[in-house]
């Protein structure tokens, strides 16, 4: 049996309608595989709980047609009288009370099972509870017997918790988001991908972590669920469905005119496909998406490729207007066989490329050069592979074409994607500038000689001071270019500290774009990767983790696009910083197994932050290996990246013990960032320089008055209240970082307040900091510090903690007992030890004393 994960407000409704005193029972309504069965086990589970008898029916095609053939199980042998509804109910009335009646699949009860459990309801002979498809045998809840429970899909979070639970490990958010994807919330689909998953090595677990490799594949009895589902079809039915699953979603008019409208009506009806609305257009979806993976399975070859030629020549007829419309043609003609020319491919994989559609311009761009247009195609074909993690085979590649006839601007266009690859994947500055230079020649046209500008200007702010790339930012360009410098601007601001010019700067980014675009262009990763950083840096640690899981979503692709992982040192430093150890490292793991032995520029952030993850669970092991691991990635032309190497290495020393050496290493980490004028990071490292004991309180004074966000600030008051020994500062503080979500530092600063009170002789204020302490860090996961490991903790138990938490919350000491599963009397005695330790009388000084408690 998989875990049971959401559906709370259900099963409390209808424990509630089979236990209250009016109730008659419920009825799970929803269609296969949401769950149905799974709730009514935990209803039977907690009905049990309670003394109630229960009995459980299952119906089935077998035993519809059978009089009382559902309900045989719970009815006496003989029921061949002249009142078998009469013995039947004399039977149930001999049962234990109180009785329930479970019966699973009730769509299929035949009439005179149906029939008798109308006369239990109306008797109240027992409570009873059945679960049914949506639209059949409804008159069990249409007549008012019954109380009536739709259920649907679950929500993503829960589906996620599910596979969690079901595979007892975390899941990449990759894989994640393909499941979901996959099986749309559907519990029975998603248990079998999972099962099939499994059985054929697709989703698989290492270090920890659970992975799907390649396409979801149906199969078995995955593969017969779908069909069931889908039902027997008419040919002109699965005709359109077909050309649905090679094209959805598609515009309504295209799908119209291959299909006849009848049969698209007929398919609405049964809910087989989905008509929605999209901006300005109406589109077509099927109702599942492993409808598609099941008809592109069993639709023959042939018929395939006649499916997307005609799909092809639809578009093309009309016009091919939209932004994506050259890449779905150039699809189609692919997969169906039909001509296809170098400038089509050319265009598609440009687009591809631009939507970040990875695998498909890899695709476009292999077809292109089969065709011999590499040197039209390459200015693409060598960044897919730079992202492919293929460096080498993109210089060469690259080098070979530009040895070749070509002209001044595609020599240009080909030079710049050369000069990102030696310098972004290979780390060689000195040859990715000489690439830069000869191909920087007189009589360029304006956009080519601006764009050379601009990436030459990319590399330079991974290495220059950030305030002279930020200026060159400003210099003229023209219009399409100087849109994009706005993020290379926005990068530099990042380092800077200056985090609301960031979210400014992105927001001119976001609306020029549509402007541009003339229609709602697909969210660019680069600016909300940017803005990650900014919310996270800054202290909005809730905005920066939706918006980062909400990018992953939209990324999962094949390749190793270089974007995600840094993503992923996002969410770890998210997590670190509410003290969620294990989230940290498993976070920081995901991504660095993306880094293989061939590291892009970012992968030195999510190496470092698993270094810095695991020192602060204490695997000095893992802390050194992921250490080693950065160390060797890092490229001296990569400074800008690299810091965070240094940043890191402070934490594995102390892990290691070497409080002394990592407050050295903080210290060098800072002046490394004051150096390129990254003062974001150089707060950072000067707040972690305090927290090992240093006083930096004057310099983060001075940097924080030019930097936005409640984070740098806090920063600086927490180091400034360390530095004077102010144990009511410190408290004030703690209550800043809490307010942000930062519980670690909260906890810390109220560590550092405790023993400062004790040290000042103030007893009962070191035992109040020290409860708070305890009440944040009882979600801690596994994190240490050193201002943690210094402190004895807390003279509260971890039961009196508890207690004081609901205490505070307005429970009653026996509404206590009840949540606790323990006397009365013990929550007494619990209350009147948390009084003593804290030097409170009652519940309203204890509020005061602990605040608010989430």
């Amino acid at each position: 049996m998989w875990p049971f994960v959401g559906r709370v407000r259900e099963l409390q409704d209808v424990m509630s309608a089979l236990t209250e005193p009016n109730g008659k029972g419920a009825a799970l309504v929803g269609p296969a595989g949401v769950g149905k069965t799974r709730l009514a086990d935990e209803v039977v589970t907690r009905l049990e709980q309670t003394r109630t008898t229960v009995r459980r029916c299952y119906a089935t095609v077998a035993t519809s047609s059978i009089p009382f053939g559902a309900l045989a199980a719970m009815l006496p042998a003989d029921m061949r009288t002249a009142n078998p509804l009469g013995r039947a109910v004399e039977h149930l009335l001999a049962e234990p009370q109180p009785l329930a009646i479970v019966v699973d699949d009730a769509h299929l009860l035949d009439d005179a099972s149906i029939g008798m459990l109308h006369h239990v309801i109306r008797h109240g002979h027992a409570r009873v509870l059945v679960t049914s498809r949506p639209g059949e045998r409804a008159e069990l809840w249409q007549e008012g017997l019954l109380q009536r429970y739709p259920l649907g899909d679950l929500a993503r979070a829960e589906s996620d918790l599910l596979l969690e639970r079901a595979l007892d490990g975390p899941v990449d958010a990759r894989s994640a988001a393909l499941l979901w994807s996959g099986s749309a919330g559907n519990p029975l689909y998603l248990r079998e991908l999972v099962v099939s998953g499994r059985a054929v090595g697709s989703l698989r677990e290492a270090e920890g972590i659970w992975s799907w490799h390649g396409a979801i594949e149906l199969g078995g009895r995955l593969g017969e669920l779908v069909q069931e589902n889908l039902g027997r079809l008419e040919p002109s039915h699965r005709h359109g469905l077909e050309l649905l699953a090679y094209s959805e979603p598609v515009e309504l008019d295209l799908l119209a005119s291959l299909v006849q409208e009848e049969a698209l009506d007929d398919l609405e009806t049964r809910a087989l496909i989905r008509v929605e609305s999209s901006g300005r257009r109406t589109v077509v979806r099927l109702g599942h998406p492993l409808y598609g993976s099941l008809l592109r399975a069993t639709c023959p070859p042939v018929r395939a490729q006649s499916h997307q030629r005609a799909l092809a020549a639809g578009l093309e007829a009309t016009g091919a207007r939209r932004r994506e419309d050259l890449m779905r043609i150039a699809t189609w003609r692919l997969d169906g066989g039909s001509p296809i020319s170098i400038d089509l491919l050319v265009a598609a994989a440009e687009q591809a490329w631009s939507a970040q559609d990875v695998t498909l311009a890899e695709r476009l761009c292999r077809a292109a050069v089969d065709e011999g247009g590499l040197s039209r195609v390459g200015h693409v074909f060598g960044q897919v592979l730079m992202h492919g993690r293929a460096p080498e085979q993109a210089e060469a590649t690259l080098a070979d074409v530009m040895a070749g006839p070509l002209s001044a601007a595609d020599l240009s266009r080909l030079g710049a994607t050369r000069s990102l690859n030696l310098y972004f994947a290979l780390g060689d500055a000195e040859a990715a500038t000489a690439v830069l230079d000869s191909v920087d020649v007189p009589d360029l046209p304006d956009e080519l000689r601006d764009f050379l500008k601009m990436t030459r200007l990319l590399q330079e702010a991974h290495r220059r001071n950030v305030a002279e790339v930020l200026e060159s930012t400003y210099q003229p360009l023209t219009p399409h270019l100087f849109l994009h410098m706005r993020l290379i601007r926005a990068l530099c601001l990042v380092q800077a500290g200056r985090y609301r010019e960031v979210g400014e700067e992105v927001d001119r980014y976001d609306a020029e774009m549509r402007a541009v675009s003339g229609d709602s262009p697909p969210p660019d990763h680069g600016a909300l990767r940017v803005r990650c950083f900014a919310l996270a840096y800054a202290g909005h640690l809730a905005e920066a983790e939706s918006l980062a899981l909400t990018t992953l979503d939209a990324s999962f692709d094949e390749l190793a696009f270089s974007g995600p992982t840094s993503l992923h040192g996002v969410l770890s430093f998210c997590a670190r910083m509410r003290g969620h150890g294990s989230q940290a490292l498993r976070l920081a793991r995901e991504g660095s197994s993306k880094t293989g032995e061939k590291p892009l520029v970012f992968d030195t952030i999510v190496l470092a932050s698993l270094a810095t993850a695991a020192a602060l669970c204490g695997d000095k092991d893992l802390a050194l290996h992921a250490m080693a691991r950065a160390e060797k990635a890092r490229r001296p032309a990569w400074r800008l990246t690299g810091t965070s190497v240094s940043l890191a290495r402070s934490w594995v020393l102390a892990a290691a013990g070497d409080v002394r050496g990592a407050a050295d290493a903080a210290m060098a980490a800072a002046d490394e960032c004051a150096e390129l004028g990254m003062h974001g990071s150089e707060v950072v490292a000067l707040h972690d320089a305090a927290r090992f004991g240093v006083d930096t309180s004057l310099r983060l004074a001075a940097l924080t008055s030019t930097m936005d966000g409640p984070l740098p600030l806090a920063y600086a008051a927490h180091a400034t209240a360390l530095a004077h020994a102010a144990p009511t500062v410190l408290e004030a503080v703690a209550a800043d970082f809490r307010r942000m979500g930062a519980t670690l530092y909260a906890a810390e600063a109220l560590a550092s307040a405790a023993r400062l009170h004790r040290t000042q002789g103030n007893v009962r204020a070191a035992s109040q900091a020290s409860a708070r302490q305890a009440l944040l860090m009882r979600d801690f996961d596994g994190v240490r510090t050193p201002a943690l490991r210094a402190d004895g903790l807390t003279h509260l138990t971890r039961r009196q903690v508890e207690v004081a938490r609901l205490a505070t919350s307005g429970l009653t000491n026996q509404q206590i007992a009840e949540k606790l599963h323990t006397s009365k009397r013990t929550v007494d005695n619990h209350l009147h030890a948390i009084y003593g330790v804290l030097g409170v009388t009652g519940r309203d000084e204890l509020r005061t004393v602990l605040g608010p408690i989430s």
